[in-house]
């Protein structure tokens, strides 16, 4: 699933290229991953991108906002040349592919499209008090300046389950997935099991530092594309933080600092790495 960095580097290159062009057609090829009226948003010019946590805003200049939530398998990507999910090798047909649900065209010829796999993704047309109601649950963004180690702290302080899962709570923290939780705590050097009401204000504050650290650096990367080639930028080119994972997917490799084994173990469903002798 992409995670924050990830749907950054997506709205920084829908902002930089999408800004101005003006709505012309929306063709809707699976109903339930498109949510609202479309003759709503015909003729109308994007003004704005906006991002909070996984979350993707696009703004028109009627005060409508489309808003896109990627889940596990969506890709943005701009321009029918690209392939976008990968297709059997016998199958080369550009987009749109069977993993397109929608597709916008602009007024100027240019296309974006919203592909999906497993179709968890969705995009929906929303008010300004709807995308308000819409995302009331969610927490603070990792990169919000009001995002800070004592914000952090005080969220752990409310629960004892293990301070992994705590951190991929989305009504916490907003963005953290599990790429970023599994990194950060490595170098924060604080074992993912360990209750997060344990977890004491110099401890939080080294974990902020790193979350903000390795997000920075994620963006700066371009992301992550796992083998999978799922995460894609939306002209098709793929991130390159991948090869500056800490113990994400580093099971039995060497521990980058004491060169003991990383391990992988279980926690809430999803596959958490740890150094067993960094992270006691």
């Amino acid at each position: 699933m992409p995670e924050l960095p990830e749907v950054e580097v997506v709205r920084l290159f829908l902002n930089a290229n999408l800004i101005g062009k003006t709505i012309s057609a929306l063709e809707i090829i699976t109903p339930k991953s498109f949510i609202g009226n479309k003759k709503e948003i015909i003729n109308q010019k994007i003004i704005k991108t906006s991002r909070l946590g996984k979350q993707l805003s696009l703004h028109l200049e009627n005060n409508l906002i489309l808003l896109f939530h990627l889940k596990m398998t969506g890709q943005i990507i701009i321009g029918s040349s690209v392939l976008g999910h990968p297709t059997p090798k016998e199958d080369k047909s550009l987009l749109p592919n069977k993993s397109t649900r929608l597709f916008f065209t602009f007024s100027d010829g240019s296309k974006l499209f919203f592909n999906d796999q497993r179709k968890f993704g969705w995009v929906k047309l929303l008010s300004q008090n709807e995308l308000l109601e819409s995302q009331k649950n969610l927490g603070l963004d990792i990169l919000d300046p009001k995002f800070s180690s004592n914000y952090l702290f005080k969220q752990l302080q409310k629960t004892s389950r293990p301070i992994k899962i705590t951190l991929l709570d989305q009504s916490k923290f907003a963005g953290i997935g599990n790429i970023y939780a599994n990194d950060a705590l490595f170098l924060a050097k604080i074992n993912p099991s360990t209750p997060s009401i344990k977890i004491n204000i110099n401890q939080a504050s080294i974990i902020h530092r790193f979350l903000i650290k390795i997000m920075l650096e994620s963006i700066k990367n371009g992301g992550s594309t796992a083998k999978d080639n799922k995460y894609l930028h939306p002209d098709g080119s793929t991130g390159q933080h991948q090869f500056s994972f800490q113990v994400y997917q580093r099971q039995n490799q060497a521990c980058l600092f004491c060169q003991t084994p990383i391990k992988r173990i279980n926690l809430g469903g999803r596959g958490t790495f740890y150094c067993p002798k960094c992270q006691k």
